[in-house]
């Protein structure tokens, strides 16, 4: 009798969407380890649906992207990058996993068969054509968030988390912190790039921003019955997998290297020629950083770059005077200010709203001797 329920079931599946789960259904939340590219600096969630009756082992992710989208890096850039939910199986969704050696965590959900069969029900709606694209926000619209929240919809919103464990007073820029640890470069790239809303407070909700604090977080989380979300958890595989310690070359440590490029441009100075050479290099590779920044804040929907203070120092207007001489008093009082704003920056740079990347510091204490040098001591 239970094979032709299974054989009616897996009809369904197929001809009207399998939309009603057996008793035997299970729902997992599924955290992945962070892996070695930047997308996947951060790590992942997904939701497996598993019964066994109808034979359905499926693996919901929101956070597919499609690399062959027209003009994908100026979408991306621009915050227009459309998001997808996706569905895989199970096996497929494991393997692809442990071949790039991140190791997973399932959690299984304390569910009644109405809350499992409400879960199922709103991810194939999510999933129709029509509803599974959505653009991507960093902090507030992921594969992470968007798993709590349909989550929390199943619940009613009535989950209660335990927040104690929490790092205290933290903010959404520290939080990514140990994840860009072994990744020095990135972590100055993104200190340059976000801006003060990144600054901001992390509320218990916004921790699960990340798939670690969401699994943290369901861990210890109560149902609005009291009874624990998380009724069992298992490694996958069982076993750590090992880690390559790592070992930085003096080209891995930013501010070794912003350090070095601040030294050659004060030895610069010595050469009439060298001079011309570095700072032309210098003040367009500022000027072209400045417009990013800008871009970022003006000219993109996302919300993590608005409101950059790293602008103080790269201006953009600096693309206009890079190449110039220094015969003008436009030119003249253009770098006076420079000076005076890059002083004043250095001053009070540990006490803005904003954390500043420390790499920064050489090449602005290397702005304010340049825009003397070229107000005072003659030509480039």
């Amino acid at each position: 009798m239970k094979s032709i329920y299974s054989f009616l079931f897996l009809l369904l599946s197929f001809w009207g969407g399998a939309q009603t789960l057996s008793d035997s259904a299970r729902i997992s939340l599924m955290t992945v380890a962070p892996g070695e590219f930047v997308y996947s600096t951060f790590g992942h969630s997904a939701i497996r649906v598993k019964d066994p009756v109808i034979r359905f082992d499926r693996c919901y992710n929101y956070g597919t992207f499609d690399f062959e989208q027209p003009n994908f890096l100026l979408k991306f850039c621009r915050g227009k990058l459309l998001y997808n939910l996706d569905i895989e199986s199970y096996r497929s969704f494991e393997y692809g996993n442990l071949q790039d050696r991140r190791p997973m965590q399932e959690q299984v959900l304390n569910m009644t068969q109405e809350q499992k069969q409400r879960l199922y029900d709103l991810l194939q709606e999510n999933y129709k054509e029509e509803n599974r694209y959505y653009k991507y926000d960093f902090f507030y619209d992921n594969c992470a968030t968007r798993i709590r929240d349909i989550i929390q919809e199943c619940y009613f919103h009535q989950l209660q988390f335990d927040s104690t464990a929490l790092p205290p007073d933290a903010t959404m820029r520290q939080l990514l912190q140990p994840y860009v640890e072994e990744k020095p470069w990135l972590d100055f790239g993104i200190d340059l790039v976000l801006g003060l809303p990144a600054d901001k407070r992390a509320t218990t909700a916004d921790f699960m921003f990340l798939p670690d604090y969401l699994h943290h977080l369901f861990a210890k989380a109560k149902t609005g019955e009291g009874e624990v979300l998380v009724v069992s958890e298992r490694n996958i595989p069982e076993t750590p997998m090992t880690k390559a310690p790592f070992n930085p070359n003096p080209l891995e440590r930013p501010l070794l290297v912003t350090s070095f490029v601040a030294i050659i441009g004060l030895l610069s100075m010595a050469n009439a020629r060298a001079e011309k050479v570095f700072d032309t290099i210098f003040w367009f590779v500022l000027g072209l950083a400045g417009l990013i920044i800008a871009l970022l804040w003006f000219a993109t929907d996302h919300s993590a770059t608005k409101t950059n203070l790293n602008i103080l120092w790269a201006w953009p207007t600096h693309l206009l005077f890079f190449w110039r001489t220094r015969q003008t008093v436009t030119v003249e009082n253009y770098f006076s200010l420079t000076a005076i704003a890059a002083s004043l920056l250095l001053i009070f740079w540990y006490w803005l709203p904003q954390e500043m990347p420390t790499p920064a510091l050489p090449l602005v204490a290397l702005i304010v001797a340049k825009s003397l040098w070229k107000r005072y001591a003659g030509s480039v």
